[in-house]
């Protein structure tokens, strides 16, 4: 019989590492021990280069410095205290690693920290610092990995002063006063990452270099920046913030704010992906995040919890006999089911009252409940109106309701508020029974084309009911309107066709007619000539002194926007056949700015 040789389970990351430095130790130097009362300073004194210096747990009250390219290892978390003053641990010797350590009590000093690194192609990995005033510094250095790091309670979690080609990631950086802190001081470009804390960046102008695509860098050490991603920024005074133009993201993810990470803060996760579907903009200069991390709250949910129990939909409009997938969470051992039943009202689709409907209470169909989590599925009722989900405890003999769900049932509908319009007019679009999912949305379509070829489309933000501005194309033709649920391209409804015309005449419209400063000023135009230009201006000034001038780019009709001036007053546009004679073919309507 032969042998059977079974392949090896993978090893978890802290053992590889923890294995990859036991053999760096047995290979390149010795290793070495110290305990809770002896000095760690005078191991590393003694240590050489590539030596492995291991501390057991305990609390060593001393300031560390490592002046050679040795291995500081903890085992059960030691506890560095530098007692008020002065650094914990610092690196002034190239290739040092400090690992597995808690280090707190740094000084108030700027110069002074829990971690301060002074040496190029350092590691800190996987440590807990805590109750500095500044967490992690480094100096004017290079190739310095700072990852998985807890990072907490710091005046300035983690502070790169003058330093590229770093990588800060996979760090927890919470409840700091500053998250993360790079001053730019010097021609480089500096980027940051970390699983959890804040950023902020002090730069001067990026080199040509600092222009590549994150594919085109990887963690090759090509680029010349500091790489960060994939950081978590949780209750830091200020999460982000950055005078420069920096990467912040490594092209795949960026980095999750606990600012920007649910709808009410502007995150949208309509393809749950877990990556917020819009940038965010990183405070005190031009650099976005292009992919940051979404938290649950990003999708629109209809839920309702007691205790150990909760129903969840992803949306709360279904339409007759449609399949209703239904989440719950229950008790450990719990014994019930989820009853579908009548709430005892009629939706009516042209108003938002109900009326009574006759079967109210009555359970239509049930769904026992396996497990303390999962989904069950129901077919909504063929008649439209509003129901409900119940939660019952199917042990005790009154069938106790535990919780319960409201939903609607209503067939989707849309309606244009006119048959017929000019190119380039606006036209408003009434739906009701949309779906409510946060991926919903209504699409312009020419008559006859297939639906994944939208004129152009908006969003519904979760709403089952409202009415959207759509501006007709520049083509006359026949159109029509489609709506969608969550982000496909499964047509529920359309509405009646448009016939769109040739537009006739000069027109120029602004909107809206009062603004404050800075917010956008959207401007309608008709019967445009190749060359023609709509300038903005304050009210009675000569038409050579504009604030703003566009160009319609070819196009008869269309729009634009523009930003409404700093100063108060009253503003008007004006159209011109060109911008070199500019003769004025009309003017907008008065738009006030407040």
């Amino acid at each position: 019989m032969g042998r059977h040789l079974s392949r090896p389970h993978p090893l978890p990351i802290p053992v590889l590492i923890a294995l990859t430095l036991f053999m760096m130790g047995s290979a390149m130097g010795a290793t070495l021990t110290v305990g809770p009362r002896e000095s760690i300073q005078t191991a590393i004194d003694g240590a050489g280069e590539g030596d492995v210096i291991v501390v057991e747990a305990g609390v060593y009250m001393e300031k560390l410095v490592l002046d050679e390219g040795i291995v500081l290892r903890g085992i059960g978390r030691p506890k560095i205290d530098a007692g008020g003053s002065g650094s914990g641990i610092t690196l002034q010797s190239e290739g040092a690693v400090v690992l597995g350590f808690e280090v707190s009590g740094s000084g108030p000093g700027e110069r002074e920290a829990g971690i301060r690194v002074l040496a190029e192609n350092c590691t800190v990995t996987d440590n807990l610092v805590v109750g500095n005033g500044i967490g992690i510094l480094l100096q004017d250095v290079k190739g310095v990995i700072i990852r998985r790091n807890e990072v907490l309670r710091n005046e300035v979690g983690i502070f790169l002063e003058t330093s590229r080609g770093n990588e800060i990631s996979s760090n927890r950086i919470a409840e700091n006063g500053e998250g993360i802190h790079v001053a730019r001081n010097n021609i480089f470009e500096s980027i940051t990452a970390s699983d959890s804390g804040g950023v902020s960046i002090k730069y001067r102008p990026k080199t040509e270099a600092s222009t590549l695509m994150v594919s085109e860098i990887g963690y090759s050490g090509a680029y010349q920046g500091n790489i960060v991603s994939r950081n978590e920024l949780l209750n830091n005074g200020q999460n982000a913030y950055d005078d420069g133009d920096n990467l912040w993201y490594d092209g795949e993810v960026g980095n999750h704010y606990d600012d920007f990470d649910a709808i009410d803060e502007g995150c949208r996760d309509r393809n749950r992906d877990g990556v917020c579907d819009s940038t965010r903009e990183i405070p005190g200069g031009s650099s976005v995040d292009k992919y940051p991390v979404a938290s649950e709250d990003a999708v629109r949910r209809y839920r309702n919890v007691s205790g150990d129990f909760e129903l969840i939909l992803y949306r709360s409009t279904f339409s007759p006999g449609e399949e209703i997938p239904l989440d719950f969470k229950a008790a450990e051992n719990f014994n019930g089911r989820v009853d579908l039943l009548a709430s005892g009202f009629a939706l009516d689709s042209g108003s938002d009252s109900g009326s009574e409907m006759s079967e109210a209470g009555s359970v239509i169909s049930s769904q026992p409940m396996v497990g303390s989590m999962g989904t069950v599925t129901f077919a909504a009722p063929f008649e439209d109106g509003s129901y409900l989900f119940r939660i019952r405890d199917a042990s005790k003999c009154e069938d106790d309701e535990i919780l319960s769900l409201f939903f609607d049932v209503m067939v989707p509908h849309l309606t244009a508020d006119a048959a017929s319009a000019s190119t380039c007019d606006s036209v408003n679009v009434s739906y009701t029974g949309a779906p409510g999912s946060e991926g919903d949305w209504i699409g312009l379509y020419r008559v006859g084309s297939e639906d994944d070829s939208p004129i152009s489309r908006r969003y519904l933000d979760g709403t089952n009911n409202g009415t959207l501005a759509f501006v007709m194309p520049s083509s006359a033709g026949m159109y029509e309107f489609r709506i969608f649920g969550d982000d496909s391209a499964d047509n529920l409804a359309a509405s009646g066709p448009v016939e769109v015309g040739a537009s006739s005449g000069v027109r120029i419209k602004a909107y809206p007619a009062n603004v404050r400063s800075g917010e956008a000023i959207t401007v309608s135009f008709w019967g445009a000539k190749p060359n023609s230009a709509i300038g903005m201006y304050e009210m009675t000034r000569p038409d050579k002194y504009m604030l703003a001038m566009q160009w319609t780019r070819g196009r008869s009709c269309g729009t634009m926007t523009f930003r409404a001036p700093s100063t108060p007053g009253r503003y008007d546009f004006r159209f011109f056949e060109d911008n070199v004679y500019r003769k004025l073919m009309g003017a907008s309507n008065v738009v006030i700015v407040n």
